[in-house]
């Protein structure tokens, strides 16, 4: 595949509809420190090309956590990517849920016929093309959401003075991008923004998501381009989507009669499209709603299909299995996969509560296999069980952030056990920004000082680290 087109699927992969609907709610409903937090995420472009890419691309491999194996051993690899599995469908499963929402507030169809359609369609596409079907899918769907986009800020400059709606917007300090408090508590500063933001990019444009299609390049060199194509897309595009937010929050201002039903900052955009976008363009806007779910979920099935028989089927049950044996099973499991995503969406419909439990705890998880990685390629003394086990320590020190430690009434506790803090005066929790940041340092840290006290591996492992990579 061409370089622009892997770019441009990549960038509509990631961009969910979470993306879609979630950024100009927190625009509404916060100001611009997340923007920051997200442009800092592409930080991590040169480091995901010469720390990942690099080897990924030689190495000729379509799992990457085949290069665990080959670095450390099954068990490390085996690990990583089952818990990706785990993630990527509940991950899917919440986008799915979150477009049933909106489309349920837009249309009145019932969430459960929206979960079913949206599901299959993406499903059915993925099964009959593949990768080459996704990736140009994605472009077309890049392109719908891109016009929704414009389509709602064209509306509202429209129908306010852009002298008014920026007043409102200057006026209620909407603008605020930087803030350098070093309390952790605090929802996002600048420090959480560099140091959690690159971890959380690192994650994002090297899980076997992202790096199945730079693999799918012509050359390593166009790979190298896809992935710095990446921020050239996304910063605009999440900029337009803040554009949104903020320009919904003035428009609102200026007539509070029209925000009337709008129970949360999420529901904003979909209740202006409701109420105030007429025919053609409404319709455009819930087509871009269904695209941004629907190319997640392509990529999604397809990619956590691919896992399975690379890292399972072939290793465990049938070495020798043929091609055309395995893209018949791929094509097998991505129905399964679509099932399992259908019915788990289901389940999690109406229950808004354990969504966002579930994103503070399964999503800082990615930190832990950012540090497995950087291990492996960036240091010769990491063995397999210290990356083993300084995984498991790092999502267990980032559940433990999450739910033991507070600071009570301006001190820091450090519980063991569940505390009944309803009482207190003043309960704070580290920022669930900081979490990827949380994992990953705590795998890495652990990983490498465990790994000190065992033997180093006697395998070969040139080419398998920076310090004795394949030459150009």
């Amino acid at each position: 595949m061409g370089w622009v087109a892997v770019g441009i699927s990549q960038l509509a992969s990631l961009f969910s509809a979470i993306s879609y609907l979630g950024n100009p709610g927190e625009a509404y409903g916060y100001d611009l420190k997340y923007l920051v937090y997200s442009i800092c995420g592409f930080l991590s472009v040169p480091i995901v090309i010469y720390l990942f890419l690099n080897f990924f691309y030689r190495l000729q491999i379509t799992s990457i956590y085949e290069y665990l194996e080959r670095r450390f051993n099954y068990p490390t690899r085996l690990l990583a990517s089952l818990i990706f599995v785990l993630v990527r469908l509940a991950w899917m499963a919440t986008i799915v849920v979150a477009v049933s929402v909106a489309i349920e507030e837009l249309t009145g169809l019932s969430p459960s016929i929206c979960i079913i359609l949206t599901t299959a369609l993406a499903s059915a596409y993925t099964l009959v093309g593949g990768m080459k079907a996704i990736i140009w899918t994605d472009v077309l769907q890049f392109f719908l959401f891109m016009v929704g986009l414009v389509g709602a800020i064209l509306v509202i400059a429209w129908k306010d003075p852009l002298p008014g709606l920026l007043d409102i917007i200057v006026r209620d300090e909407k603008l605020q991008m930087f803030d350098f408090s070093l309390d952790p508590t605090v929802r996002l500063t600048v420090w959480t923004s560099i140091i959690a933001g690159v971890v959380a990019g690192i994650a994002n444009m090297t899980d076997q998501v992202s790096m199945q299609r730079y693999l799918s390049c012509r050359s390593v060199r166009e790979a190298r381009r896809a992935v710095w194509l990446k921020p050239f897309l996304t910063i605009p595009v999440t900029i337009l989507t803040f554009t949104l937010g903020l320009a919904l929050y003035a428009h609102y201002q200026l007539h509070p009669d029209l925000a009337i039903g709008i129970s949360s900052p999420d529901r904003a955009f979909p209740h202006f499209v409701l109420h105030e976008m007429k025919g053609g363009l409404a319709g455009l806007i819930i087509a871009a709603i269904f695209s941004a779910a629907m190319s997640s979920i392509d990529s999604g099935t397809h990619t956590i299909s691919t896992v399975c028989v690379e890292d399972y089927y072939k290793r465990l049950i049938r070495p020798d299995a043929s091609d055309h044996h395995c893209l018949v099973l791929a094509r097998g499991l991505i129905l399964l996969w679509a099932v399992v995503i259908a019915g788990a969406a289901l389940l999690l419909a109406g229950r808004e509560t354990i969504l966002g439990t579930m994103y503070s705890v399964v999503a800082p998880f990615f930190g832990c296999a950012v540090g497995m990685f950087v291990l492996g390629t960036s240091t010769r003394r990491a063995t397999a069980w210290g990356t083993f086990f300084g995984a498991i320590l790092g999502y267990g020190l980032v559940l433990w952030t999450k739910f033991y430690v507070f600071e009570i009434n301006g001190e820091w506790q450090f519980m063991l056990r569940h505390f009944d803090y309803s009482a207190s005066v003043s309960v704070k929790q580290i920022s669930h920004f900081w979490l990827p940041f949380v994992s990953f340092a705590g795998t890495v840290i652990p990983g490498y000082l465990i790994s000190r006290t065992i033997p180093r591996q006697s395998k070969n492992l040139r080419g398998l680290h920076l310090w004795d990579s394949f030459s150009e």
